[in-house]
């Protein structure tokens, strides 16, 4: 597929490292054993380190960065100073859902297979199938709109400690208000 046009998907062998992993990780959920989730978040953090072709996000310090951090840091400060009872959720959730999670569809594998619309849809694509096979076909759909928006955020600002703060704090909503009334009506797990 040529650079540039609606797809904008970067072609070349190279580029099938990234659609490797993407087999790895998804082979590594579909059997059920005890710690899948923790090997999953291995292959997560560690294969995008075996791409030679890859270099990992740098850490932006700009000032708008930096009101992004904070707005987002102090929302999530606030929701937890009202419910304490999520802090020990937030920090297990942010080790083994939204870096790993950022970390590997983001920052690695939207990155790596180009730039626009068609590689965030094949990155959220890829992120609601892992949600799916690992916690149900309902949650991938409930993780779906959220994924766009994470890959749009991530290819707009390139601010890795944004999205990891963004997607944490949406997981910190999503509980608090929103998984209660969703598994009274739907079979999901809301747990991670």
């Amino acid at each position: 597929m040529p650079e540039g046009g609606f797809f904008r998907l970067k072609a070349s062998r190279q580029n099938l490292v990234p659609w490797l992993g993407a087999v790895i990780l998804a082979g590594g959920a579909l059997a059920s054993y005890a710690g899948r989730v923790y090997v999953l978040d291995g292959i997560m953090l560690f294969f995008p380190l075996t791409d030679p072709h890859w270099k990992p996000p740098a850490i932006p310090c700009g000032r708008y960065h930096l009101l992004g951090w904070t707005v987002v840091l102090l929302s999530a400060a606030a929701l937890l100073t009202w419910r304490p009872g999520y802090g020990t959720y937030t920090a297990a959730m942010i080790i083994t859902a939204a870096l790993p999670e950022e970390w590997f569809f983001r920052a690695y594998f939207m990155t790596r297979i180009g730039q626009g619309w068609w590689p965030n849809i094949l990155a959220s694509l890829l992120f609601s199938l892992m949600h799916g096979i690992t916690w149900g076909w309902i949650t991938a759909i409930l993780v779906f709109i959220p994924s766009l928006f994470y890959g749009w955020l991530y290819q707009r600002t390139r601010d890795f400690p944004l999205l990891i703060a963004t997607h944490a704090l949406s997981n910190i909503v999503f509980m608090m208000f929103l998984a209660g009334l969703i598994h009274r009506w739907l079979p999901v797990t809301v747990v991670r």
